[in-house]
């Protein structure tokens, strides 16, 4: 501990996170010379990632599939909005890793031929995922995480080392020279600040639910989004609230996989999708939030029902959810126990608020605009989708690309050397909840934030009015409760940070989805129902000013370098509203 009462902990490599992408990176960057690696999660290391919690399902392009239809799924699901250059690199590379995995113990599971067992992603034509991981007695993203985490804890040599730092929530970036080079934070159950020195930083946290309510998401508060904000750094698709559906009473994780063998009901016990969608009950999970919320907006709902009973193959997706292991045959236990059980008969069923898949914009080496600071996992800004396998897939590429591009990185540069001031005044920002007693209770201030957000005509159906409604609101929060974010102890102290984090990250989500004005993927404007490639046809970016203020700017999808493009003279489904 330095004089300053900040504990300070030098090293190469700083990764926050410690999901796929955090211990990917880990494992990466030691491989190539770094010497000296901290991983600072601000939960258990590796034991409370949404990695952990996951199914473990996840795509593969195996050698007998062709990367290049892939991409054209991938990139036509996504509304021509992915990094094509960045999905190329993962489809490519994604049997190497699979290898990888398979020599750290890891087993997919398998046809009695020999061949992998694989199901379809759910809103791709042809890409395939592997299901049921397992290895060391456990299964699903358990399994994965724990082989990773063996890896980490078992280097070649004690010279190239990973030091875990757990429970430790990181509030801000160092910034000297024009790169980053570490970050502060503090400890989550003694509330004393904590100094990272590195030469280069990885972000490879999660994106932000606002404490949604879908499964396994209440900790992903944008952290990640809001560090690289605050540090002047461009994010994009910030306008992308994905939502899934699920029960009411109790989250259910496995909504992708199972909804293929289901329907989707009225409260009239009515099949709907069938108006909305030629796939009707089997079309991507976001045509049928949004077919959800257009009914309830014309006064044709609550309630939903969700009938997997009707289905002859049923007790086939009955099988894998209960092998597949993890956080799933736990979900349905705890669902039975509420009265829903998914099998018999039809349950009342909900659009559920998952997260918003925006990220840091990166170049195809993962780093930032500022030098040094890179992104993994879903803080990065691939694309503006969620589909079934695909997290995981992004998150173990860009773990293992970000920690070969910072150990580049690292090994190349001289060391920035400290700025006491930095530290200190990071540090008392870090802690200024504490001193703030009697203010802004953090659980109050996230429920005025979900009465704001969570609306349907706010994340799902969105129109100009129900937008800037909920915008006023959220500018309120920021200015008159945020500053006055109090905690008595530090577990409000780490809760008041991730309210604040949130609170901005839905101010960018709210002012982006009123600058695009047209309907693209998981973002409907009621007022703008079509897709305008014409006009839109670009990612917006956006970017904190030295002033505080937040910057917007157009960025066109670069056809003329990407191998697929829309027909623009093509008719297309809209997401909702066919049958008004």
């Amino acid at each position: 501990m330095d004089h300053d009462g900040i504990d300070v902990v030098d090293c190469d490599l700083l990764i926050v996170g410690s999901g796929f992408a955090g211990l990917w990176a880990a494992i990466s960057a030691r491989s190539k010379g770094v010497k000296r690696i901290a991983i600072a999660d601000k939960g258990a290391i590796s034991l409370t990632s949404q990695s952990k919690m996951a199914a473990g399902a996840t795509i593969f392009c195996l050698p007998q599939h062709r990367p290049d239809e892939w991409l054209d799924d991938m990139a036509r699901a996504n509304s021509y909005l992915s990094r094509q250059d960045i999905l190329s690199l993962i489809l490519e590379t994604s049997y190497s890793r699979l290898r990888k995995l398979e020599s750290w113990g890891i087993e997919y599971m398998r046809l009695p031929g020999g061949g992998y067992f694989t199901l379809p992603s759910r809103g791709f034509e042809r890409a395939r995922m592997l299901v049921v991981p397992k290895g060391s007695g456990s299964r699903g993203g358990s399994a994965v995480v724990r082989a990773m985490l063996r890896q980490v804890k078992a280097p070649p040599d004690f010279e190239h080392r990973v030091d875990l730092y757990p429970r430790k929530m990181i509030t801000g970036i160092m910034v000297r020279g024009g790169r980053a080079v570490g970050a502060v934070g503090v400890d989550r159950r003694t509330a004393e600040p904590i100094a990272f020195r590195s030469r280069a930083v990885i972000l490879a946290g999660a994106d932000c639910s606002f404490r949604g309510n879908y499964l396994c998401v209440d900790q992903v508060t944008g952290d990640a989004f809001k560090l690289a904000y605050d540090a002047g750094v461009r994010l994009n698709n910030m306008e992308f609230l994905v939502s899934n559906t699920g029960s009411p009473r109790y989250g259910f994780e496995g909504t992708g996989m199972a909804a293929r063998f289901a329907r989707f009901l009225d409260r009239d016990l009515q099949p709907f999708m069938k108006r909305y969608h030629p796939r009707a009950d089997s079309a991507e999970i976001r045509y049928i939030v949004q077919a959800m919320a257009d009914q309830l907006l014309q006064g044709n709902g609550p309630p939903f029902f969700f009938d997997m009973s009707s289905k002859p193959s049923s007790y086939i997706i009955h099988m894998l959810l209960d092998r597949i292991g993890n956080m799933v045959p736990l979900n349905l236990e705890r669902l039975r126990e509420t009265g829903v059980d998914v099998f018999r008969g039809p349950q009342e069923w909900v659009p559920a608020v998952h997260s918003l898949r925006g990220g840091i914009r990166t170049s195809t080496d993962c780093m930032s605009d500022l030098p040094g600071l890179f992104a993994a996992g879903l803080s990065q800004s691939v694309d503006p989708g969620l589909f079934n396998g695909w997290s995981s897939m992004r998150a173990m590429w860009s773990g293992e690309r970000s920690g070969e591009a910072a150990a580049g990185f690292v090994l190349s540069c001289d060391d920035a050397g400290r700025d006491p001031g930095e530290e200190k005044e990071l540090a008392r920002r870090a802690l200024a909840p504490l001193r703030c007693r009697g203010g802004s209770d953090p659980d109050g201030v996230c429920a005025a934030l979900q009465r704001a957000v969570f609306p349907y005509g706010v994340s799902v159906c969105k129109d100009a009015g129900s937008l800037s409604g909920a915008l006023r609101e959220v500018e309120r929060l920021r200015d008159e409760l945020v500053p006055a974010l109090s905690a008595e102890d530090p577990h409000q102290l780490v809760k008041a940070h991730e309210t604040a984090n949130m609170v901005a990250v839905a101010e960018l989500y709210l002012r982006v989805s009123l600058i695009r004005q047209e309907s693209r993927a998981d973002h409907f404007r009621v007022d703008f129902p079509s897709t305008d490639d014409e006009s839109w046809l670009a990612w917006i970016n956006v970017r904190r000013e030295p002033d505080g203020s937040a910057s917007f700017e157009r960025e066109d999808v670069p056809l003329d370098r990407y191998p697929f493009g829309p027909d623009l003279k093509s008719d297309r489904i809209r997401e909702v509203g066919a049958a008004r």
